[in-house]
């Protein structure tokens, strides 16, 4: 009946036109969760492709901490530091340590702290931990549990790329 782009083309133009609010999803890691229901998206100076840690994996180690210059996206279990331009946090996926990056995105869980000039926790993310950033967004629905301090610096919240 419909075709997929015509679908896209009538919730990014109104997403309220079938009388319900879509809820926005996260599809990548430059997804950006909007108050209005409409889902936004910002591209980064550099269109590096996106690095994925897929369901089946999990890392655990002592003092670990994983950098990328790039995006990095998160779907499975990793207990260690995260380092990286932007990082997002799957559905379903885990992550015990800190992140620190530009971009951070919740949809999963996180225990540790989050270090980022832009920090958003998706509706369903449950997260426990300390928050320094320059920007939050908190969905309707996310679960959060820690302190949020605004950044006094941009060192505090600039991830090692090194």
């Amino acid at each position: 009946m419909f075709s997929r782009d015509t679908r896209s083309e009538t919730r990014a133009e109104n997403p309220r036109a079938s009388g319900t609010v879509a809820t926005p999803r996260f599809s990548g890691p430059t997804g950006i969760v909007s108050n209005s229901g409409a889902m936004k998206y910002e591209t980064g100076p550099q269109e590096r492709p996106t690095s994925i840690l897929g369901p089946d994996i999990s890392i655990y180690g002592q003092q670990l901490v994983l950098k990328t210059k790039g995006s990095l996206l998160i779907q499975g279990h990793i207990e260690g530091d995260v380092h990286g331009e932007s990082v997002t946090v799957d559905d379903g996926a885990n992550v015990k340590g800190v992140i620190t990056a530009r971009t951070i995105a919740i949809q999963g869980g996180v225990k540790g702290q989050l270090k980022g000039s832009n920090v958003i926790l998706h509706q369903n993310s449950v997260v426990d931990a300390d928050i320094i950033q320059q920007r939050l967004t908190v969905a309707e629905g996310a679960n959060f549990e820690g302190s949020v301090k605004r950044a006094s610096d941009i060192s505090e919240v600039t991830p090692d790329l090194s």
